[in-house]
């Protein structure tokens, strides 16, 4: 990493995506407990006591999980890789180099296209999926971010097959020479 460069926040928006996905799920939680309340199997009190958890867990997930995860979620673009880094207690860092790119895609589901952001998502040579999504961008900037890299990756080849020509022709010159010096 230079240090010219400096780490970038997703989109302010991205914790709004986080507070709606954890929300549903919580809600997917509670239909459960409601629906096994409804038919009686399980006692009246577990499902009181499967409420109020779920209650509580929605109100850390929402009100201080996401906030934390928005802020500790972020990512860097070096001259040769892109770095991305996430996580508030289990903490992770990915880096993938330029060269070993081999597909980026931008995808938004109905709430992230609600929401203005999206995610670039980034495929590298030799990997089964995905090998790096950064979630919560401004669709621009997934734009922006995916063409400099499309950019950068060609600019590479370029330079890849300049030197591989020039090996070639390198090599080619002494051949020539000799054959040459046979026919003289």
């Amino acid at each position: 990493m230079t240090d010219t460069q400096s780490w970038q926040n997703v989109a302010r928006n991205y914790i709004w995506y986080l507070r709606f996905d954890k929300t549903v799920l919580i809600a997917l939680l509670f239909v459960f407990v409601v629906i096994a309340w409804f038919i009686d199997a399980i006692p009246q009190w577990v499902s009181y006591v499967s409420a109020a958890v779920l209650l509580v867990l929605w109100v850390i997930l929402v009100f201080l999980w996401a906030p934390i995860r928005y802020r500790v979620t972020r990512y860097l673009l070096a001259d040769d890789r892109v770095h991305f880094q996430l996580g508030a207690w289990w903490w992770r860092e990915t880096s993938v180099t330029h060269n070993r790119l081999q597909h980026i895609e931008i995808q938004q589901g109905p709430i992230e296209r609600l929401l203005g952001i999206s995610r670039l998502i980034l495929y590298t040579a030799g990997g089964t999926g995905a090998d790096l999504v950064i979630p919560g961008l401004p669709m621009d900037d997934s734009e922006a971010i995916r063409n400099q890299l499309l950019q950068d990756i060609a600019q590479e080849e370029i330079s890849d097959e300049a030197i591989t020509s020039a090996a070639l022709t390198s090599s080619a010159e002494p051949q020539a020479e000799a054959e040459e010096r046979r026919h003289d």
